[in-house]
C-alpha cells in the first residue's frame, strides 16, 4: 500500500510538472516582450508564475488557468493564438458587447541622456478610453521607489502614487471617447538610480476586459 501511495505521488508530481511546463511555455511576460514566463525572471514573471502555481495547486483546469491569467494580467500574455482567440470570444461574450478599452497614445518614452543633477524629471502620457462604456482605473503603481505617478481626468488630479500603489478603494474614471493624462516623475537623485541605462515602469490596472493591466515605460541614459 505504501509503495502504491508513493508511486501515485511521483506520477502526480510529474503530471503537475508537465502541466506547468506546458502552461509556462504559452504565456508571455507582459513586461519583457517576446519572453515566456519560464525563460524570464523579472519581478512580473515571478508574480505570474506564482499565480499560475497557486491555481494549479487549487486544482483549476488548464483552460481555466489560461482564462484567469488573461483576465488578471492581460490577453496579450497568452502567446498561443488558438487559446487567445477562444478567451477573447469568451471575455467579449461576458461583457455583453459593452466594454471599455484602455489605449495608451504612447506606451514608452526614451528621454535620451539625463543628468542626476537634474533632480526630478517628468513625462506625460495620455490614456484613452476607446470603448463604449466607462473605463475605471483602480490601481496605479510604480516599479521603483524613485518613481511616482499621478493621473488627471478633466480638472481632477490624483495624488502621486509610488511602489505601494494607490490605496484600496481608490479609482478614477474615463468616459467613452475621452482621455486622461498620466504624469510620471522620476527622482534621478534617488539612491536607486545609478549611472548608466535606466528603465522604469508604471502599472495601470483597469476594468478593460481584454487588457486589464497597461504598462508605461520610461528609458534614459543617466550621467553624473
Amino acid at each position: 500500500a505504501l509503495y502504491l501511495l508513493l508511486s501515485f505521488q511521483v506520477v502526480f508530481a510529474q503530471d503537475i510538472s508537465t502541466l506547468k511546463t506546458d502552461i509556462y511555455s504559452k504565456i508571455g511576460c507582459i513586461t519583457c516582450k517576446d519572453m515566456t514566463v519560464d525563460k524570464c525572471n523579472c519581478p512580473k514573471s515571478r508574480e505570474m508564475r506564482a499565480y499560475i502555481d497557486a491555481l494549479i495547486e487549487m486544482g483549476v483546469g488548464r483552460d481555466e488557468i489560461f482564462y484567469k491569467v488573461a483576465k488578471k494580467f492581460t490577453l496579450k500574455a497568452i502567446m498561443d493564438q488558438q487559446i487567445k482567440g477562444a478567451i477573447e470570444k469568451r471575455l467579449l461574450k461576458e461583457s455583453g458587447g459593452k466594454a471599455p478599452k484602455a489605449v495608451l497614445e504612447i506606451a514608452s518614452a526614451n528621454l535620451g541622456t539625463v543628468s542626476k543633477r537634474q533632480g526630478k524629471i517628468s513625462k506625460m502620457f495620455r490614456l484613452q478610453n476607446q470603448g463604449n462604456t466607462i473605463l475605471v482605473i483602480n490601481s496605479l503603481k510604480a516599479s521603483c521607489p524613485c518613481v511616482t505617478a499621478a493621473i488627471k481626468v478633466g480638472r481632477n488630479k490624483s495624488p502621486y502614487f509610488g511602489t505601494n500603489g494607490s490605496p484600496a478603494g481608490w479609482q478614477a474614471q474615463i468616459n467613452p471617447g475621452k482621455s486622461a493624462e498620466i504624469e510620471v516623475v522620476i527622482d534621478l537623485q534617488h539612491h536607486t538610480v545609478s549611472v548608466g541605462k535606466l528603465m522604469r515602469e508604471v502599472y495601470i490596472n483597469t476594468n478593460d476586459v481584454l487588457n486589464p493591466e497597461t504598462t508605461l515605460r520610461i528609458e534614459a541614459e543617466v550621467t553624473d
